[in-house]
């Protein structure tokens, strides 16, 4: 039977809009209340309401989760309000689009540092805690280019394979102590991510690809599994996608 989460607490990065809004939104329908945070404080103030709305609590922290001052604020301000974090979703990502030889050493540092760093900053200031309880849930959101390199991809799919190995990793480290570590490896999804770095709005592929309510599904899925079971890998495609 899947476990009940009213009541427990979430921390949720990128979730000014797309996948993590709707992560945020779902887990409060589920009476989880939450911490939000990314760089754009209008988006997370309404998303602030929206949960408030369902009957939880819900905060807003602006930050920058690839910087360890502003992830540290965001640990403070969580546990100073709500005193623990019983879900983590590692939400935070960028992409760009094109050959190796059209992508900058600039481009790398963007990438691997809102991917991969921010799900190393925001896990180690929050496992802690989680593993002090013997409780816990880390959920990071990566992609199927984690699991299969694909052309125009190069930098893109290290960071989600990077996400991916770090994953399994701490899965080795944690399951004994309590704490489940999920994958969440969704393939194309119709959100503003990649605008102007590969992908432009009204592209008509965009019409074929996944919700954000459809990761976040998933999200809710992984967070809910009962005490006995975990689920590490959940792969997800658009019905248009080849796997």
């Amino acid at each position: 039977m899947a476990g009940e989460l009213k009541d427990q607490v979430a921390v949720i990065t990128g979730a000014s809009r797309g996948i993590g809004r709707a992560a945020a939104v779902a887990l409060a329908k589920e009476g989880v209340h939450v911490v939000v945070t990314a760089r754009n404080v209008e988006q997370l103030t309404s998303l602030v309401a929206e949960c408030e709305a369902l009957g939880v609590r819900a905060l807003a922290v602006p930050a920058d989760v690839t910087q360890d001052d502003d992830v540290a604020r965001l640990k403070e301000a969580a546990l100073n309000n709500f005193g623990q974090v019983d879900i983590l979703v590692n939400n935070a990502g960028v992409g760009k689009y094109g050959p190796l030889t059209s992508l900058s050493a600039e481009d790398y540092d963007w990438m691997m540092d809102t991917n991969m760093r921010s799900t190393f900053l925001c896990t180690h200031a929050f496992l802690p805690g989680m593993l002090e309880r013997r409780s816990g849930s880390i959920i990071t959101v990566a992609s199927v280019a984690g699991l299969k390199g694909l052309p125009n991809e190069t930098i893109y799919c290290a960071t989600k394979f990077a996400q991916i190995g770090f994953c399994q990793a701490l899965d080795y480290e944690t399951r004994e102590q309590g704490v489940k570590v999920s994958v969440i490896a969704p393939g194309g999804v119709a959100t503003t991510f990649a605008f102007g770095t590969g992908r432009e709005p009204g592209m008509p592929a965009l019409d074929g690809m996944l919700d954000a309510e459809d990761v976040a599904d998933a999200v809710v899925f992984a967070a809910k599994q009962p005490e006995k079971s975990r689920v590490f890998l959940i792969g997800m495609r658009p019905m248009n996608e080849p796997l």
